[in-house]
């Protein structure tokens, strides 16, 4: 009977959308068992090992997406998912639930999306683009249906929290003790207020500029106390996810030096917390790239590996960044996260890797370097 009801319930959250939503994910829906099936694999990686982790960003779902097959031949013993999974918004004008439905339709319909699926589980928040709307944050007026489009194409569990709460962010623990790996998927979207405009055109550069207004929120609180509970908990490894960049400011795109206060807030939960082994994922700027922060404020270097572009055209790209450690290019590409635990103090390496899966960069980094002091 509780699966009944977890299947009824499922069957709600769809029928109260649109018609559309519920044509899109019929096919998922086949016996109504997908989100019995995600949370078996999410038991199953429970207690495992986890020293493999792939993640990437900004797919378009209306070109082809060769790049899937070399992400499955890395192995991954997860995927993570951090925003513009698909482009629901293109071309860029007010979209609607169907806008968005159709373009999870053709994401599901990509066979080797379909094979990672069967590979390994896969995670998900969002950015701008499956958000719905270029560059929007709370105003924007579909953002609950296409919350619950998320967590329905991801097949997230029935009994998870992330259905009954307002935003996508996540947590997930995996990994005995002292091999344990946490991931906190933020959401930069739900709660964002707006950002400010740079008062004239900048040539090369984003249009915004830090708003040093303390008002201005970017998680929210809910989010914020959501993020402090977590971080208090013990991991040894902590992959912060967010769809934009952390530590990178100086290119007037979307950034959390948007909100100067807020990063700071971020840095100094970590220190307030003692929560050691983070580095941060994000997105966003179709290219690669790694940064390091180790500025005064920090509570310790703050790693920031951007993995964006999963089909976009291979060009030249400059911008500056007083943080990189690494190239910067801007052609297809994925990340890759490998832990090796056998060492005194485990070792993580950060791996770009291109759409024909060969290497990009590399960076290396031991966990006692990522402790508050």
């Amino acid at each position: 009977m509780p699966r009944l009801n977890q299947v009824c319930r499922s069957i709600t959250r769809l029928l109260i959308h649109s018609n559309l939503v519920v044509i899109l994910f019929c096919s998922q829906l086949v016996g109504c068992t997908f989100a019995h099936a995600q949370s078996q694999q999410y038991r199953g990686k429970k207690s495992k090992i986890i020293d493999v982790i792939a993640f990437g960003s900004c797919a378009r779902e209306d070109r082809a997406q060769p790049i899937w097959q070399q992400i499955v031949a890395q192995r991954p013993d997860l995927f993570l998912f951090i925003g513009d999974n698909v482009y629901a918004d293109i071309p860029d004008s007010p979209r609607t639930v169907g806008d968005i439905a159709a373009a999870y339709r053709e994401l599901d319909a990509k066979l080797g999306y379909r094979k990672l699926r069967q590979t390994c589980p896969i995670l998900a928040t969002w950015d701008d683009h499956d958000y719905g709307l270029n560059d929007a944050g709370r105003e924007f007026n579909l953002k609950r249906q296409s919350q619950q489009m998320l967590l329905t194409f991801f097949r997230e569990p029935a009994d998870s929290l992330r259905w009954t709460r307002e935003g996508v962010y996540g947590a997930w623990q995996f990994g005995p003790p002292e091999k344990t790996v946490q991931i906190l998927l933020l959401d930069t979207r739900y709660f964002r207020d707006s950002l400010k405009q740079s008062p004239e055109h900048r040539e090369g550069m984003g249009p915004y500029v830090p708003d040093e207004d303390p008002s201005k929120q970017l998680l929210g609180e809910d989010q914020w106390m959501w993020l402090e509970e977590h971080l208090k908990k013990p991991a040894d490894v902590r992959i912060i996810g967010s769809s934009i960049q952390v530590v990178s400011d100086e290119h007037g795109w979307e950034c959390w030096a948007n909100m100067p206060h807020e990063r700071k807030r971020l840095y100094d939960l970590i220190a307030k917390t003692k929560a050691g082994g983070i580095f941060f994922i994000s997105g966003d700027r179709h290219l690669i790239e790694i940064s390091r922060d180790q500025e005064e404020g920090t509570p310790y270097p703050m790693i920031d590996f951007t993995s964006s572009g999963f089909n976009w055209e291979k060009s030249e790209v400059t911008e500056a960044n007083r943080f990189r450690v690494s190239p910067l290019l801007r052609q297809p590409n994925f990340g890759v996260i490998r832990i090796d635990w056998n060492q005194a103090q485990p070792i993580v390496k950060l791996e770009g890797r291109s759409g024909t899966g060969a290497m990009l960069m590399s960076y290396e980094v031991s966990l006692d370097e990522l402790q508050v002091q």
